[in-house]
């Protein structure tokens, strides 16, 4: 690598009539070589992990405006199920789905979301009648969703090995960011430099308009595609995610250490009702709008997460706080509050990750820039396809 690297420095020397370069000419030449090397390397990763971002982006409305009408009910009556009334009705119209959970709304009108799964891992909302237990209707998004997120993490279809190779490709676009902007950067600030650095040439040649669609668009989404990109790895890489945390004085992998707060096992209690649990969450703010109940695959669980919210999607978590019920009591288990300040950097960092902030605003930057993330590798390919071309047809 270091002798291939000497020789491209020579002929690029050479090329330019200098017999040696100067210290800014060297690292100028460094920084060209870095960036197209490392893109070309990781183009395909990038590309991939960048558009099924951008289609994740718009889950939770898609998921929604394909149930339809079923969000809704056509009939309100003076009381509505209790969860266990509901979970039974499922279990009993679905006997060979699992549920893991279900979302209720303050909104009378509103039907309940339930979460389910098959041991296949094919995952479906079912969107029940609150007052009857009645199923509206099936939606098999979540399932297409789950799989555009497995894909975009590596999961899937190589398990761990393709979650690493997309975790180096994600470091490698955060290097590609910054020598981009460096490449961008015009050696002199004048009318000309500005209007090439900040507009587009639409009626220019087609490799003079894809070089500024590579640059420009690369330019404005520059620190919305930094913070994607950080975000990102903060959730994949376990020292960045440990560092991010103990900065800001958090505790790393808060899950995993709240449900050690369960209480045992004791099959001589019984469970206490849910109604009075959902009617205390919504009652914690006037800005609750949605709960979301976990379903315990066993009896043998003796806690429930419970998540109160304005709005509450497959990943993100708009103003709102996550809660650990005791079943037999009926009553949030105390956390530590390094616990809880660890769930909510995790759900911040999860949610600017997302784009689930600011609402509409947030989705649409996001996706925005995930477009643009995926055109980069493609744009910056046919730069560097065009320029070879040229020097053999010259050759």
């Amino acid at each position: 690598m270091v002798w291939f690297f000497n020789l491209f420095m020579k002929n690029s020397i050479l090329k330019q009539g200098k017999r040696s370069p100067n210290r800014k000419s060297r690292w100028s030449t460094f920084n060209a070589w870095l960036h197209l090397w490392l893109g070309l390397s990781s183009g395909i990763i990038v590309f991939v992990v960048s558009i099924t971002g951008a289609l994740f982006v718009f889950c939770d409305p898609i998921i929604d405006a394909l149930a339809y009408d079923s969000l809704y009910v056509n009939e309100i009556k003076d009381t509505r199920l209790t969860p266990e009334e509901l979970i039974s009705a499922f279990k009993k119209e679905n006997p060979d789905r699992i549920p893991s959970y279900y979302i209720m709304y303050r909104d009378p009108t509103r039907s309940v979301k339930m979460g389910s799964y098959t041991k296949e891992r094919n995952l479906q909302f079912t969107w029940m009648d609150p007052y009857t237990g009645k199923t509206l209707t099936n939606g098999s998004a979540y399932n297409f969703f789950y799989i555009v997120a497995h894909i975009h993490s590596g999961e899937m279809p190589f398990g761990k090995a393709g979650g690493l190779i997309v975790e180096i490709a994600v470091w490698i676009f955060l290097i590609e960011l910054l020598t981009g902007i460096i490449l961008w950067w015009p050696k002199k600030w004048n009318k000309t430099t500005k209007k090439q650095s900040f507009s587009i040439k639409t009626n220019a040649s087609f490799k003079r308009l894809n070089y500024d669609l590579h640059n420009v668009p690369g330019f404005y989404s520059l620190l919305p595609a930094l913070m994607i990109t950080v975000t990102g790895l903060i959730v994949v890489n376990k020292p960045l995610n440990n560092i991010t945390h103990k900065i800001l004085d958090r505790t790393s992998k808060p899950f995993t250490k709240i449900r050690k707060l369960s209480p045992e096992y004791n099959p001589t209690k019984t469970f206490s009702p849910l109604t009075p649990v959902v009617t205390a969450l919504f009652e914690k703010n006037a800005s609750v709008e949605q709960v979301k109940l976990s379903v315990p695959k066993k009896d043998s669980i003796t806690t429930l997460f419970a998540v109160a919210a304005k709005d509450i999607g497959l990943k993100g978590i708009e103003n709102g706080k996550t809660y650990l019920i005791n079943r037999y009591t009926g009553k949030e288990v105390e956390i530590p509050m390094q616990l809880m300040n660890g769930l909510a950097i995790d759900n911040m960092n999860m949610n600017l990750h997302i784009g689930f902030w600011v609402g509409w605003l947030g989705k649409t930057l996001t996706f925005i820039v995930g477009i643009v993330c995926s055109c980069l590798p493609v744009t910056g390919f046919l730069i560097w396809y065009g320029r070879r071309n040229k020097k053999k047809s010259i050759a």
